[in-house]
């Protein structure tokens, strides 16, 4: 299933594709890779993996080593196409924020056409969530716009990675009656003026993790002109918790979220040991037998801690 985030901004994160060739190196998603890719030699050779017309990698099945165990990355941080991967969406009933390739970039000119319209073909059968994209190569979605590939429905939010001021020069326009668009600027690495960007719906700031030699620390002023200017712009901002923002901002971070990404909070699922119509009969050793007595149907042994989906109280 898709993994619980740790990112705040978001509530999974889902990576139907994952891998990138951009060479940050500051990037944990390449560290990551590493850490659960096993013996890649050995992987590559292994008959579970097969390439497209373009030598990119696809799996179709989670990939096993020799002993049986699942190994997430199995080519590294090399590009590679999970499709077992793209009903998980689907699969899950209650909306939420939901980051998609959080381990690679989906838009990086490695990657085919066809690869993202899986993507989003698997993101419009689950339209109760939001899908947030990331990507270095906002040009992406400009090409794909132009042509008509890039959905317009108002639960994609695309977004650009921006590090430094030179970034800001390939950040592309989407109209706003048709898309979402945001930044991300993760991590900061020196003062940026965005106030050429006021098109922005969203702006998340944040600083980078890790121990890295070379890391870089965030100054309070280069956060002060990026919040000033939003302010001014009125879009929201995010600051992700973490222990550089919050030693140089020196109080409550800012954690603004866009009205469409402020999901309301649903009505618990009710349970059925605790229904009035709910009859529980013992039968020794196996258990006990549920059944609903409003419907008149028995309620199968997976239902035990929350009603079935036909349960006429789930809609009430």
């Amino acid at each position: 299933m898709m993994n619980i985030s740790q990112i705040e901004w978001c509530d999974f994160t889902w990576n139907p594709v994952t891998g990138c060739l951009h060479g940050c190196s500051y990037c944990y998603a390449a560290k990551q890779a590493k850490r659960f890719s096993g013996d890649v030699r050995i992987n590559k050779g292994s008959s579970q993996l097969r390439k497209d017309e373009n030598g990119l990698y696809i799996l179709d099945n989670p990939f096993k080593n020799q002993v049986g165990k699942v190994i997430p990355d199995p080519v590294g941080f090399e590009p590679i196409m999970h499709r077992y991967r793209l009903p998980m969406p689907a699969q899950k009933k209650k909306p939420a924020n939901i980051f998609v390739c959080s381990l690679g970039d989906l838009f990086g000119p490695w990657i085919p056409d066809t690869w993202i319209e899986e993507v989003f073909r698997a993101c419009e059968a689950a339209p109760w969530h939001n899908y947030l994209f990331m990507t270095r190569y906002p040009q992406r979605y400009e090409q794909m716009s132009s042509i008509g590939l890039l959905p317009r429905s108002r639960n994609f939010w695309y977004g650009t990675t921006v590090t430094r001021s030179a970034d800001l020069d390939q950040i592309v326009f989407l109209p706003r009656k048709q898309h979402n668009q945001f930044i991300n600027i993760e991590p900061l690495l020196e003062e940026i003026d965005i106030s050429d960007i006021d098109f922005m719906d969203w702006i998340i700031i944040g600083a980078e993790t890790g121990n890295r030699r070379d890391k870089v620390k965030p100054k309070r002023e280069w956060i002060e002109t990026i919040v000033t200017t939003a302010r001014t712009a009125e879009i929201p901002v995010f600051m992700n918790s973490s222990k550089e923002p919050e030693k140089v901002w020196g109080g409550d971070l800012i954690q603004e979220f866009p009205a469409e990404l402020i999901l309301t909070e649903e009505k618990p699922i009710p349970h059925c040991k605790k229904c009035e119509y709910c009859k529980i009969t013992p039968e020794g050793k196996r258990g006990s037998r549920h059944d609903c007595m409003k419907v008149g149907k028995h309620i199968p042994g997976r239902y035990a801690r929350t009603s079935p989906t036909w349960c006429p109280f789930r809609n009430e």
